[in-house]
């Protein structure tokens, strides 16, 4: 039991860390410079959590997964990096960079509802915002 709280802990503390960083990226994004907003960030990522999110970005769905189960990710931590990647697609100029970055927040959406064995309505409704995103560009 114990070491189960203590997995939920961090769990919990990865999550707030997560969470943070993606609140950083939004209020230096509101700030102008988006584009060094988005190196900063993932200069973060790579720094604090050993997270590429270049790599995240281009490996294919089975590399993806097995990616993020080394780092032990799970569906919360899941969730915030599609809001991030959500955000740096939506503030993108590249039509095919913006898909590339919805796309793949998509895919870490579905791979919170694999990892979980759960469906979400959170999760359903980010994927519905990000699916009219991708509509609304073609």
């Amino acid at each position: 039991m114990m070491r189960r709280d203590l997995i939920k802990d961090q769990i919990e503390q990865l999550a707030k860390v997560l969470g943070m960083i993606l609140s950083d990226f939004l209020g230096l994004k509101a700030t102008g410079d988006v584009e060094e907003a988005i190196q900063t960030i993932n200069e973060r990522f790579q720094g604090e959590l050993d997270l590429d999110i270049e790599k995240i970005v281009a490996l294919n769905d089975d590399e993806l997964s097995a990616y993020l189960t080394s780092k032990e990710l799970h569906e919360p931590h899941l969730e915030i990096l599609a809001a991030y990647l959500t955000e740096i697609g939506i503030s993108r100029s590249s039509e095919t960079e913006k898909t590339t970055y919805l796309n793949k927040a998509i895919t870490l959406l579905d791979l919170a509802d694999a990892f979980s064995k759960t469906f979400s309505f959170d999760r359903m409704n980010q994927r519905e915002r990000i699916q009219n995103l991708l509509d609304k560009g073609q």
